[in-house]
């Protein structure tokens, strides 16, 4: 038996449960899972934003130490240190094999269908979210979801990597390929903001602006890279964009909200031939309206970004060599370490604002 975080029902609080975790298959991996983030994307699930039907066992940014391996596995064996993955990639559908592999057709049907069952509790079945499911003491997840990583690496660091780190950074340097002396505005800087905000520093971006509501945020952006700072509760976001960039607007503008006003604003902060990159997820369902003329007359685009465009096998280990050599922020973006028994508080810390990220240590 396992201890886990169960969501039995949407919009409940989850219930610390123990859990009977099942035999991996031959392509399965049993992970014991050393540290796990509460993202943004977890609450998201509680709230329906993203429809994931319960009983289900949320986390999905883990990392931990691989325990036990099904016969087919050769990628890892007992004993290595990982970050999972809650994007795998099959290797042979269209997209791997064109260099998507973000978009493979397994990996993206997996993480949203949340229909496979890991675990069980009294004859009932019990899924894994987006084929991860790290609010477990134990977890499995198939061997293309685990990356190996060296063991002198945190596995509380670690597992930043597994989502916040990996979608905003990659966000920056993958989707946009952000390019030196470029302009860039960052609408919401909470754990994935903050990340495409250094992941901008990273490409040597001239002017990052970091836009949100609680001053808060905005000063810890200013720490991961951002040059300026715009409250949206304070002063019209657009204009100071705008205003900030000599009345031209940024050559890339990230939406890290998923809410389609904000992603208005951001298309509107654009320079002629600008890009609007979509990170947040807005609720399903929920459209987005913008001028038409914009596209062929301004040359403006809009382009979606799902896991950071990642490799994740190339692009992890790359992050955590930087995170080595002190060029990526690692530990600044950990507000709070918690027990298990401290998800909800976690969640309820998000929804006000006060964390970059609650990180649960087992």
């Amino acid at each position: 038996m396992v201890k886990a975080a169960v969501m039995w029902g949407f919009n409940e609080p989850l219930r610390i449960d123990s859990v009977k975790l099942k035999a991996p298959r031959e392509d399965e991996v049993v992970v014991k899972v050393v540290a796990s983030g509460v993202c943004h994307s977890d609450l998201s699930v509680v709230k329906m934003v993203l429809p994931i039907p319960p009983p289900l066992v949320l986390g999905h940014e883990g990392a931990g130490i691989v325990e036990e391996v099904g016969s087919a596995v050769q990628n890892v064996r007992p004993g290595d240190h990982v970050v999972m993955s809650w994007v795998e990639n099959c290797g042979r559908c269209l997209y791997c094999t064109a260099g998507d592999s973000h978009l493979c057709d397994t990996g993206v049907r997996n993480a949203m269908a949340g229909k496979e069952a890991v675990f069980e509790k009294d004859g009932v079945d019990i899924a894994r979210m987006a084929g991860v499911a790290s609010f477990a003491e134990r977890t499995i997840v198939r061997a293309t979801a685990c990356v190996k990583i060296a063991e002198e690496i945190p596995l509380d660091r670690a597992c930043l990597v597994g989502c916040a780190v990996m979608t905003g950074v990659g966000a920056a340097v993958n989707t946009a390929k952000v390019r030196p002396g470029e302009t860039v505005a960052v609408f919401g800087c909470g754990g994935v903001g903050l990340n495409v905000v250094q992941g901008a520093a990273l490409c040597g971006a001239s002017r990052i602006i970091a836009v949100d509501l609680a001053d808060a945020k905005l000063e810890l952006a200013r720490e991961f890279g951002a040059t300026d700072l715009v409250n949206g509760k304070e002063t019209d976001a657009v204009d100071a964009v705008k205003s900030l960039t000599g009345g031209r607007g940024v050559d890339y503008a990230f939406e890290v909200i998923g809410v389609p006003a904000v992603i208005q604003q951001a298309f509107a902060t654009l320079k002629r031939g600008g890009k609007a990159v979509i990170v947040g997820v807005p609720r399903m369902g929920e459209e987005v309206g913008f001028q038409g003329w914009s596209f062929p007359l301004e040359g403006k685009s809009i382009i979606g970004s799902l896991y950071g465009s990642a490799s994740v096998h190339r692009d992890m280990p790359r992050l955590l060599e930087l995170y080595q050599q002190k060029r990526l922020k690692l530990d600044e973006l950990i507000s709070r370490r918690i027990p298990l028994e401290a998800v909800n508080d976690a969640f309820a810390a998000m929804e006000k604002g006060e964390v970059a990220r609650s990180v649960i240590v087992y």
